[in-house]
This record gives C-alpha cells, structure tokens and sequence, in this order.
C-alpha cells in the first residue's frame, strides 16, 4: 500500500475560513462529489454546506459551491448515498447552543449532483439522533444508516429495505462503558463488522448477527481514539481504518480528579495524527500501514474512505480546521 498523490481539494472559500467533516460518494466511474461544512467556526450561524466534483482520471476538483445555506441554522455533518437514479443527501442543522439539539434534513439530486431539489426533513423515533459516517449498502440492496444520540453518547443504527420512502427500523443500540458514536460499518459474511468512536480512549468493535438480531458486546481492537471521528471500509479481504491513532492526554488526566466521562475535549490527544490501519483477519488484529500526517502543531481529523476501484482508494480529511485535504493510496 502506498500514497499515490496528496493535495487539498482547494485553496480558499471567501469569508469561509474554517472547513471540517467532509463525506465522500463515488456518483459513476468517473467522478466522486464531496461535501463538507465551513464557515468562521463549526457551529457559529455563517457555517454552510459547500461540495466539489472530482475526476477520477484527470485528479482535479472543480472550484467548490455552495450546497445548501440556511439563515437560521449552523449546518453540519453530510451523509450522500446512491439508490437507483437518486442521489440523496442527508445533513444535520443546529437547532439550539450544540449538537444535542438538532434536526435532519436531505435533498435529491437526479442527474449526479447538477440540480437539487428543495430541503425536506428527515424524522426517526427518537430525538436528537445525528450521523457522521456513510450509509452502507448491504448486498441485499437494503442500508444501513449509522445513527447516534449526542446526548446519551449511544450508537443506534437503523436499516431499511425502502430508503426511497426513508422507512427505516431501529437495529438496537450500543453502548461502550463511557459512550460512543460515530460508528463505520462493513459487511463480512452476511453479518455487519462495525468500528465505534468512543471516549473510552480505544476505538472498539462490534459484530451484528442477523440471525440473532443483536450486536456483540463491544472490545478495545487497542488502537487508541482521541474522542475522533474514524473511517472504515473493505477492498477484498482486506479491511482498512483510516484514524487518529491518538488517545488520553495522560498527563493531564493523572493530575484532574474528574472522571473519564467528564473529560472535555483537552483531555484528549490533539488529533495531530493521522494513520491507515489495515487487517487480514477480519478486524482481530490490525497494524499501522501508512502514517498520513503527523506533525504535533496541526490537526488532521474526520477521515473519510472512498473506494476508487479494486486497487485505489481516496481518503478525505479535514487539514487544521481550514482546508480539506485529500489523498489517493494504492492497495
């Protein structure tokens, strides 16, 4: 595995100075749309959601537009998916002073992201539920959709056989000793490997049985999570994470009298590193394969995988809070 090329996916968005979250979605054989959140800060109410279209062959992005703005609302996290001849796109909106009050929405595209239709909501049982990593395309054409509760610090995913009319059924909830979110999923052998964020300082791991209809209790796989954002997917046999291999901030903890679950974001590594971890055994044991960055007075953080084919791959990723940067790697 190696870095074929490494860039930014551009260079400044006017009176936008801050870029963060981004998703990826291979649309055809050509071309891959991205979508992020900017603005002057991530919750301030000037934060918009912008896209870029990149193509495949020529390793070019168009300048970046302007996706969706809402006067009222900071936007956040984006989640695009392909069914049929629709590309969908959910997104999160801010509704109070955080993420744990907030609302879902989603536009429609039907001609590969040149034309949207109008903002609709996006409801499920339950409130404050948000998402931040890709839906999955099971092999029997149903999704699932990586749901969480900010407040509870709970992973609740949902399935659907009919994401075209949004029916969707509560598959469970996870829950790790001091809370996760944010979990990226792949299918093996008719059952769902999933990664979780967690603030437990490691990411874990649970496997859905569908027979069963549950998740495993969740394990450390004893790579260190700073309380961040990961990325999964799979590419044959091979199974390939992209995360901040960075946990506690162990000196501050061991002089704080507070507990693990009331650690701020101080207390965590500074997400000033960035690694592909891949497995060959179906996610038992995992080891570093490329660092991607790694430079003590940045952050890069929220990757995102996209399979460009069987040989390639595109990792997305927020570069110190300003720009997304971008990288394409050999399998």
């Amino acid at each position: 595995m190696k870095v074929i090329s490494k860039s930014f996916v551009f260079n400044i968005i006017q009176s936008k100075p801050s870029s963060h979250s981004v998703s990826l979605c291979k649309i055809n054989d050509h071309e891959i749309l991205a979508f992020w959140f900017a603005g002057s800060w991530e919750g301030e109410k000037d934060v918009d959601i912008f896209f870029s279209r990149y193509y495949i062959k020529d390793d070019k992005w168009d300048t970046p537009e302007l996706f969706i703005h809402d006067p009222s609302r900071s936007l956040g996290n984006t989640a695009p998916v392909i069914f049929g001849n629709t590309l969908r796109v959910y997104y999160c909106a801010m509704e109070g002073k955080d993420w744990t009050e907030s609302s879902l929405w989603y536009m429609d595209s039907y001609d590969q992201g040149y034309s949207w239709t109008e903002p609709k909501p996006f409801s499920l049982q339950g409130e404050n539920l948000l998402f931040g990593t890709k839906i999955l395309k099971l092999t029997d054409n149903r999704f699932i959709f990586p749901m969480y509760d900010e407040k509870l610090w709970v992973s609740t995913p949902y399935i659907s056989d009919n994401i075209l009319l949004n029916k969707w059924e509560k598959m469970g909830e996870i829950k790790t000793k001091k809370g996760n979110i944010q979990q990226d999923m792949v299918e093996i052998n008719r059952q769902i490997f999933s990664l979780l964020r967690t603030r437990d300082g490691f990411i874990y791991k649970t496997i859905y049985d569908f027979e069963k209809k549950r998740w495993s209790n969740p394990v450390s796989i004893d790579i260190p999570n700073p309380n961040s954002r990961l990325s999964l997917e799979k590419i044959g046999n091979l199974l390939i994470c992209c995360c901040n291999p960075l946990g506690l901030n162990k000196e501050n903890l061991t002089h704080d009298p507070r507990k693990l679950s009331d650690i701020d974001d101080g207390f965590w590594g500074k997400r000033d590193k960035l690694s592909i971890f891949v497995s060959n055994d179906q996610g038992n044991t995992w080891h570093e394969e490329i660092v991607l960055e790694n430079n003590s007075d940045k952050e890069y953080s929220y990757p995102w995988i996209q399979i460009i084919d069987e040989s390639k791959i595109m990792i997305a990723y927020t570069h110190e809070r300003q720009k997304i940067a971008y990288a394409i790697i050999e399998i």
